[in-house]
């Protein structure tokens, strides 16, 4: 019985002091909080968690912190959001009076912001470069080829010794689409996002000098861009950039908002 008792005393002394270390830890992570130190706070939650996984009653006062952390950070967020928001969707209005919308509601769930001189009916050439952004911000770059066959797979241009390349389209991939109508032979390769992002973003960085494109496959086709479609694609890259800031604008407040709610209704 004494040696029982002793092991209780013992148990109740190693209690006594991890509730003490526990209580500093807390007042630390107050302290912290009102220093404006929400990632060191945030380590000092987690080590509570780490350290004393018994201790019910000091973690939920832990847990309670971390939401007292996740409110001010979503709360930031949703006051930079909301400046920024308006800004760029005026910015966002200023370019797309450049653009056309076009979206065949029976067919499509998604439309599609096109450059005004890259409209199709537009294109008197059959052989050129075009992009567009749809709704939800995705970049699209076409390379179309009208002319004896090449089977052209991916798109290079160049600006002297500077070039950019994209990825190779081999012949199995949707992306790459070809046919004969007869008289005329069609290539038409479709990069999308990142993949059309490097060629989009060195014509705009090119934009004032002359630029060559090279379509590249089985055999070479090489033509100059004209100022009209350098005008249209820079235009276009510009419209992507923007209109995914204010998506990510959008989502970023809604996350935010959420955050809060949660917080706010848990029992």
């Amino acid at each position: 019985r004494i040696l029982l008792l002793l092991i209780i005393m013992a148990s109740c002394n190693d209690l006594e002091k991890k509730e003490k270390l526990a209580d500093a830890k807390l007042k630390m992570i107050e302290s912290l909080i009102q220093q404006n130190a929400l990632n060191s706070a945030k380590i000092e939650i987690d080590s509570i968690h780490l350290l004393f996984p018994k201790l019910i009653s000091k973690r939920k006062i832990a847990a309670a912190l971390e939401d007292t952390i996740l409110r001010i950070e979503s709360a930031r967020t949703l006051a930079y959001c909301d400046s920024m928001l308006p800004k760029k969707q005026l910015e966002l209005s200023v370019v797309l009076k450049n653009f056309r919308f076009e979206k065949n509601t029976k067919y499509e769930e998604v439309g599609n912001y096109i450059y005004k001189n890259q409209i199709t009916e537009n294109i008197p050439k059959k052989t050129f470069l075009k992009t567009y952004v749809d709704e939800k911000a995705d970049l699209f770059l076409i390379s179309s080829y009208c002319g004896s066959r090449i089977d052209h797979s991916c798109v290079e241009v160049s600006n002297g010794d500077i070039l950019s390349r994209t990825d190779t389209l081999l012949a199995n991939n949707a992306a790459n689409y070809s046919f004969t109508d007869g008289e005329s032979h069609w290539e038409t390769l479709t990069y999308k996002n990142d993949a059309a992002n490097p060629i989009a973003s060195f014509i705009t960085q090119e934009f004032d000098k002359q630029i060559k494109v090279n379509l590249c496959g089985k055999k070479k086709y090489t033509y100059i861009l004209s100022n009209a479609d350098k005008k249209a694609i820079s235009e276009t890259y510009r419209l992507w950039v923007i209109k995914k800031d204010v998506l990510q604008l959008e989502k970023e407040i809604k996350k935010a908002q959420s955050r809060i709610y949660r917080i706010n209704n848990r029992k």
